[in-house]
């Protein structure tokens, strides 16, 4: 790509991909299987479609991250699958599809399988392509800047609607390139996008713990070529994997800590909740019934004078809290319900109550008994009545409700002091402490890194090389031929001032 005039190498992967490609195209063509083949550089030049000043560019051409050079990667493929026998007609490039109806023709020849090696990009080629069904491999030229673009490449093959059981997926890549920067991309995203995508951990900092991330950094090993780096990075996975399960057990210790601690005053406390409930729920039962509801006669006192009619109670109780309009956040009692000492506090302007200055007031009102009894006052005076009810006539409720947070503490209790009383077993899969773990992937972070300080300083000088700079290539190649045209003259001008 750098250099079309340099000789073909069978040993590239370009190559390779085409051998893979035509024994897969043999093998598969009584059933007309067919491949796609992904890559991002090197595509057609001029076939993107024109746009105009007016025009709005799609979203995948805005998204784009194709290149086009003076080597096109789909030509040379085409021609060697021609060569080796494939039809041309079998073989198609996703740019030659201008509209979208000329994307659903070439998409409806791949599913049939009239074309059965189809070329593209991954902007061009991904979302929205469905052509899975015939589909029996995908095959990865180049590497995408996002772990998206590798899943939306994958996902055309493994995909709902394919016939085929078993199919594969080659991710093509070169010993000592810049695939293996381009994988450590990746396999840096894929951490960060796993740590906020999932809740495997309460861990403030990015960790190896998605499968994805271990499959990019084990490529990237590959690409560099030595197995020690390998090895490197699947400790260093063991390792961070190891260390997310320690701080996970080490958190719920400390909350089970909590509990274990917590566990004598909070008995305590719903113990003499229980207690206060059942006294109140025996006075409720004292109070004269009423023949009609068959519930406790309803009487408040308000001020000293008792009301049982509910007309002329509620017209006292509005009196009573209207009187009580300066007074802010100060429980005030005035009178009895039901037998319990009855308080009114003015909380704050909020939604409902007093109107004062054009404000509206926040009400709340207690029943204090051995346990107390809360609620909300709103507009209509008749509706706090029943809300005073309600809240007494829900004493079973709350008795039950705290008999089952009892039962919920002491299982949990339990549960906490079994769990405290386990030791806990962290080892590798070979067997080895985390410590040890730790200690091993030091040596041998320390062991690369003199390898390569002594690589280094044995390397013979040589004059570097800019890779991927095809502008910057060209100029120096421009400068130097206007230097040796403009030599004749400088001699011719030097001669004439002798």
């Amino acid at each position: 790509m750098i250099d079309p005039t340099l000789e073909d190498n069978p040993a590239t992967k370009l190559n390779q991909c085409v051998e893979n490609v035509y024994q897969i195209y043999e093998e598969t063509a009584q059933d007309k299987l067919t491949q796609i083949i992904f890559c991002d550089l090197g595509v057609p030049s001029g076939s993107s479609p024109k746009t105009t000043a007016n025009e709005e560019k799609s979203a995948a051409d805005m998204d784009s991250l194709e290149e086009a050079c003076d080597f096109c990667v789909y030509d040379d493929i085409r021609n060697k699958l021609i060569e080796k026998g494939v039809q041309p007609d079998e073989i198609a490039y996703i740019h030659s599809a201008k509209t979208e109806k000329d994307k659903e023709e070439l998409f409806s020849k791949v599913r049939s399988g009239e074309v059965r090696v189809l070329l593209g990009s991954t902007s061009k080629m991904g979302t929205g392509v469905n052509v899975q069904q015939k589909l029996i491999a995908v095959h990865d030229l180049d590497i995408p800047w996002r772990p998206a673009d590798m899943e939306q490449r994958r996902g055309r093959l493994v995909r709902q609607g394919n016939e085929n059981k078993h199919v594969h997926q080659y991710r093509y890549v070169t010993k000592g390139t810049f695939d293996a920067y381009s994988y450590q991309l990746l396999e840096s995203k894929q951490n960060f996008i796993s740590q906020i995508m999932t809740s495997d951990t309460m861990s403030r900092s990015a960790e190896d713990v998605d499968q994805q991330a271990l499959n990019y950094s084990e490529i990237k090993a590959l690409c560099i070529g030595d197995e020690r780096l390998k090895q490197r990075a699947d400790m260093e996975n063991e390792v961070s994997n190891m260390r997310i399960q320690k701080r996970e057990h080490d958190s719920r210790i400390y909350d089970m800590q909590d509990l274990v601690a917590a566990y004598p005053q909070s008995k305590s406390d719903l113990e003499h909740t229980m207690e206060s409930l059942k006294i109140d729920k025996e006075h409720v039962r004292s109070l004269p019934i009423d023949a009609k509801t068959n519930r406790p006669a309803f009487a408040i006192t308000i001020a000293g004078t008792m009301y049982t009619d509910r007309k002329d109670a509620a017209d006292a109780l509005r009196n009573a809290v209207f009187s009580m309009v300066k007074e802010r956040d100060t429980p005030t009692e005035i009178g009895e319900f039901m037998g319990f000492p009855l308080s009114v506090t003015i909380k704050d302007f909020g939604n409902f109550g007093i109107q004062e200055n054009g404000s509206v007031a926040a009400i709340s009102a207690s029943l204090s008994g051995a346990a107390k009894y809360t609620c909300d006052f709103v507009d209509s005076y008749d509706t706090n009545l029943r809300r005073l009810e309600s809240s007494v006539a829900k004493i079973d409720q709350r008795i039950q409700h705290t008999e089952n947070e009892l039962n919920s503490l002491e299982i949990d209790f339990s549960n906490a002091q079994k769990i405290l009383s386990e030791p806990f077993e962290l080892l590798s899969k070979d067997g080895r402490t985390l410590g040890e773990m730790e200690t091993a992937l030091k040596e041998l972070t320390a062991e690369l890194a003199a390898s390569a300080a002594q690589a280094k300083k044995e390397a013979p000088d040589k004059p570097k090389t800019c890779y991927f700079e095809r502008a910057r290539m060209r100029k120096a190649a421009i400068s130097a031929k206007q230097e040796q045209s403009s030599e004749p003259k400088q001699k011719k001008k030097e001669q004439n001032l002798d």
